[in-house]
């Protein structure tokens, strides 16, 4: 019987594989159909042009050195959407239900491109825009107003997505009616590179568009340099190419020339991009008895406001579609020289001290520059004078310069109720201007947090976390720790609650995963570059007063508020630098990687072994200086939380809310630290507090 079994069983799976032989050899035959007629439906002269250019621009990076080592770090598919809301192929990140037109700006985290997406937003429901962008220039804070609020909500309109990636640009290039191209690849080192990758990104961005329809784009052209030689080679192929594209008819297309643009949001600390930036940056901050001289080209530039770019662009869409190359310029040429002068002139003015340096003028091109087939664009002219457009720039980057960026970062589940996150964002993020980074594990169900939070990660609340440490293990690259860590567990104690068959009581191993998690996150958006200051706090915090101001402090490595250490420091609010955090939040890879050597720290230790010990038995172990502050916040338990530890005690004042105390301690500290402020007062003026997120300013 057992051996009739076998043969069945091997005959029903050599069954099996002839079917699915055929069933591939099917699938093939009709994908080399279906494949064929796409590809002959397409006129010919696009299909030539496309793959042409798709030729020259590949073949250009493949025998580029500096493109090998940088494909080799994977980046091309490191920003592949996967934190994006995505509905489906025909809608992309666009709600089914979203009415029309819709838009896709890509770069529109970028200078010119923020500003576009509030000019939209002033037309349009902040739903009928996405934003398409990597990051690697563009700043989240760009698409923020001076008062905090933002012109679309960055977890559902905005997604992280590296055009270069051609499956990515077919999956989130989509949906939309217009496309507004505006991203671009920058690089310092080596800008051959950077106009080939741009050039890239434009046909992946023209590839996904014919592919799902899109039936409008809009691009900015910014120029191919003047003197291109061997430095840029086939650039004028390149060039020729693009405009084949543009003249293709596949669908309608404006164009835009930008020379200069300058105005708020640019990047003031690239000479080579934003001179008049750069020229006021570097005046506000010179030292006057300083001997630096700084080197600059003298040339002539046709300066553009950025607002009158966009009024350009848009004009474009409204009424310059297949018109060809429409040029935004003012006919008036500055030169460097007559640049410093105005910017001399005007901060004489205004702040009543000329705002210049110490600049040594190199030559460079005078004469006027060649438009070839550009033409003025239809009824654009310029509205801002250069002075205006100088003071309003150079307002900015005074207010902009020194500015601390912070991100406030929160694990676990939505607890702690719209009270507590009122208070959050009245008097932490709103004073400091921070972004707000939730790590949750509340999955399947929506909250007014979720909308209101800048970067928004979710992983599953996970009975056991055994899955996320052997993650962890893996990113060792040692095969002698992976399981070790499972050792911990037979160390009495409190921190490993969450593995499976581990008896430690609590869920702090759900705090290690969770930290790690956020390691992952920080690196992979390269978040550390972004923002000077982190705090890693939990959302279920009442805060009564406004937030200890750290932005000055040089003292410790790590600030924590007081109490709550329990024989070590306490882990539910703390702060670093951007250069200290990740080394301050290494709990996991610490305990993970290095199993041997913690599993004898932790077990010679005589006190109970709770999270805030572990934490600061290896803060010491790397040489970190912690220091407190006076705390201003105290964790609540709200109706309906769940809880694994504290359950809370009563308080009148705070029952009257629906709240209760979770840790004593804190509550008199925090009251203590707002004397001034009536408890009950406080708390009212939270119920009636509104956490402005999208503010859209129409005309």
């Amino acid at each position: 019987m057992y051996h009739m079994l076998k043969r069945n069983q091997h005959s029903q799976l050599h069954t099996n594989m002839m079917n699915q032989q055929h069933l591939c050899l099917l699938l093939l035959v009709t994908c080399i159909v279906v494949g064929t007629l796409f590809y002959i439906k397409q006129p010919t002269s696009y299909r030539h042009i496309l793959r042409q250019y798709r030729k020259i621009v590949i073949s250009h990076l493949q025998s580029n050195t500096y493109l090998e080592s940088f494909l080799s770090t994977d980046q091309y598919v490191l920003h592949d959407g996967s934190d994006c809301i995505y509905y489906d192929n025909k809608n992309g990140l666009f709600h089914p239900n979203t009415k029309h037109p819709r838009f896709i700006v890509t770069g529109g985290a970028g200078f010119i491109g923020s500003h576009l997406v509030k000019r939209l937003t002033q037309q349009y429901n902040p739903s009928q825009i996405k934003v398409l962008d990597n990051l690697s220039h563009g700043r989240l804070h760009n698409l923020q107003y001076a008062d905090g609020t933002w012109s679309i909500s960055t977890t559902r309109d905005f997604c992280l997505v590296d055009l270069r990636n051609v499956h990515v640009a077919l999956k989130y290039v989509t949906g939309a009616d217009v496309v507004f191209h505006l991203a671009k690849v920058f690089s310092t080192s080596n800008r051959s590179s950077a106009l080939y990758e741009t050039s890239l990104v434009k046909v992946n961005v023209m590839y996904a568009m014919k592919l799902n329809t899109i039936a409008n784009l809009v691009f900015a052209e910014g120029g191919w340099p003047t003197k291109l030689n061997s430095s840029v080679p086939l650039s004028e192929k390149l060039k020729q190419y693009e405009n084949d594209l543009v003249h293709s008819h596949e669908f309608n297309i404006g164009v835009v020339r930008l020379e200069s643009v300058y105005g708020p949001n640019c990047d003031y600390t690239d000479l080579n991009e934003q001179i008049v930036g750069w020229l006021i940056a570097k005046g506000l901050s010179a030292d006057k008895d300083s001997l630096t001289r700084w080197s600059v080209r003298e040339e002539h530039r046709d300066l553009i406001y950025v607002d009158d770019a966009v009024d350009g662009l848009m004009l474009v869409y409204e009424e310059g579609m297949n018109k060809g190359v429409l040029d935004v310029r003012s006919d008036r040429r500055t030169s460097t020289k007559e640049l410093v002068h105005m910017i001399e002139n005007v901060s004489e003015e205004k702040l009543g001290r000329r705002v210049t340096g110490s600049y040594e003028f190199t030559s460079g091109e005078s004469g006027e520059e060649s438009y070839g087939d550009g033409k003025n664009i239809l009824r654009w002219s310029p509205k801002v004078k250069l002075e205006d457009g100088i003071w309003r720039t150079m307002t900015w980057i005074g207010e902009n310069q020194n500015k601390p960026r912070v991100l406030v970062t929160a694990l676990g589940q939505a607890r702690g109720g719209r009270l507590a996150w009122n208070s959050l964002h009245k008097f932490l993020l709103r004073p400091f201007n921070a972004h707000l980074a939730w790590y949750t594990t509340q999955v399947e169900t929506s909250s007014y947090l979720h909308e209101r939070a800048q970067y928004l990660w979710m992983e599953p609340n996970h009975d056991e976390w055994d899955l996320v440490y052997e993650m962890a293990a893996k990113a060792c690259n040692n095969v002698k720790v992976v399981g070790k860590w499972r050792e911990y567990c037979n160390i009495p104690g409190l921190f490993m609650g969450g593995i499976g068959k581990c008896a430690h009581s609590s869920r702090t191993a759900v705090l290690f995963g969770l930290r790690w998690l956020l390691q992952q996150k920080i690196s992979k958006l390269q978040l550390l570059d972004k923002y000077d200051w982190f705090i890693l706090t939990r959302v279920d915090e009442l805060h009564l007063c406004e937030h200890f101001d750290f932005t000055t402090t040089t003292e410790s490595d790590i600030l924590l508020p007081t109490d709550e250490h329990y024989n070590g420091w306490s882990d539910r609010h703390l702060i670093a630098r951007a250069s200290m955090f990740m080394k301050v939040i290494n709990i996991t890879n610490e305990l993970i990687c290095r199993p041997d050597y913690w599993l004898e720290k932790v077990a010679e230790f005589q006190y109970e072994r709770n999270i805030e010990v572990v934490q600061k038995l290896i803060w010491d172990d790397m040489g970190l200086t912690v220091s407190e502050f006076s705390r201003s916040m105290f964790t609540v338990r709200s109706e309906g939380d769940p809880t694994a530890w504290s359950r809370g005690e009563f308080d009148p004042d705070l029952n009257l809310f629906g709240l209760r105390v979770k840790y004593p301690k804190e509550f008199t500290s925090a009251k203590a630290r707002c004397a001034n402020t009536s408890l009950t007062g406080a708390i009212e003026s939270l119920r009636r507090y509104e956490w402005k997120v999208v503010k859209q300013v129409l005309f």
